[in-house]
């Protein structure tokens, strides 16, 4: 079984390289700190606890990715920030696998601008 962040970043390697064109539209979302003082200023930032670890811009829209593993599970700040921002209509999708996410990413690279 792969760690969350091999699955990450295989997954954003695949994007990179197969959709260049798309590129700056998959974003990491900067989660942990490296310390705690940086971790005040992220804050200060405006740093959200519990954000998904990706985001896809596409066509209008902001798709939240977060990676797992096979039996990885969300920590109770994740689930709050899945219910705030599925209650405001984004998507959020939990990727246990980079099938998963090719089929995530097929789903929504074909559809027409929603303009």
């Amino acid at each position: 079984m792969q760690s969350e962040i091999k699955l990450q970043s295989t997954c954003f390697l695949w994007f990179h390289n197969t959709y260049p064109n798309e590129r700056g539209l998959l974003c990491y979302n900067l989660n942990n700190s490296a310390n705690k003082i940086q971790g005040n200023q992220n804050k200060a930032l405006g740093l959200i606890k519990g954000r998904s670890d990706m985001v896809y811009y596409k066509n209008g829209k902001a798709i939240m990715i977060e990676f797992k593993t096979e039996t990885g599970t969300q920590k109770p700040e994740q689930k709050d920030w899945e219910e705030i921002i599925t209650k405001q209509g984004f998507e959020y999708h939990i990727i246990r696998s980079f099938e998963q996410f090719q089929q995530l990413i097929w789903q929504n690279i074909n559809q027409p601008n929603a303009q």
